[in-house]
């Protein structure tokens, strides 16, 4: 499995996630959407918001979407 935090770092649930991404040991590609637009699009294309942070999550074709700061670190937790 993959997944990619969409975040920007002026957020203060983004920053929630980031601080303790380095201590959980899960690679997660961060992806800003302030700084690259085709990160918002996919964003606002796959679920219809651009509320961040989300977290995409990769199985194979199968791709599942995470908002919530809060749901996102006890889900990386529990890994």
């Amino acid at each position: 499995m993959s997944f990619a935090l969409y975040y920007y770092d002026a957020c203060p649930f983004c920053q929630r996630v980031l601080r303790i991404l380095p201590k959980l040991g899960v690679e997660v590609e961060l992806r800003d959407v302030l700084s690259n637009n085709q990160h918002r699009s996919q964003l606002r294309e796959a679920t219809g918001r651009t509320t961040v942070p989300c977290l995409r999550m990769n199985k194979g074709d199968d791709s599942q979407w995470m908002f919530e700061s809060a749901d996102i670190i006890r889900y990386l937790t529990s890994l």
